[in-house]
């Protein structure tokens, strides 16, 4: 059986730490976490003079695809798993006094004991009075 040796096109030459993470559709805090652990990540260079890397794709592909990738199966700790309904927490209803599994808003209400005006929304406060002022 022949092997096959896949080649890459890349949009540049080298990509900054950043770039690399979304053209892999990496999030920068696992990129950030394998540093901090001690990984060594090929085609990673320091740009003398100042304070940032560059990343060279085509080594730190091969390297991705060879260590960090592997394929999704049902025994994978985050695939074909389940969503509990139960997870959600219980919101007891204030007018029916039960219990419901859904998001309760809690409206404002209608009219303020110490203001005679209220807006719409009943969330803005009456302007303050001016000094002399008759309501």
């Amino acid at each position: 059986m022949a092997t096959v040796i896949k080649k890459y096109s890349y949009p540049q030459t080298f990509f900054l730490e950043c770039e690399a993470c979304k053209h892999f559709g990496l999030k920068q805090r696992t990129y950030k976490n394998w540093l901090d652990s001690g990984l060594t990540i090929p085609g990673r260079f320091k740009v003398k003079g100042s304070n940032y890397y560059i990343i060279k794709p085509e080594e730190f592909h091969q390297w991705l695809i060879e260590t960090r990738l592997e394929v999704a199966t049902p025994q994978n700790k985050f695939h074909n798993r389940k969503v509990s309904l139960s997870s959600s927490p219980a919101v007891v209803d204030t007018k029916k006094g039960k219990e419901s599994g859904g998001f309760f808003i809690n409206f404002p209400p209608k009219t303020l004991s110490k203001s005679k005006k209220v807006s719409g929304d009943g969330l803005s406060f009456p302007s303050p009075r001016t000094k002399g002022a008759r309501t």
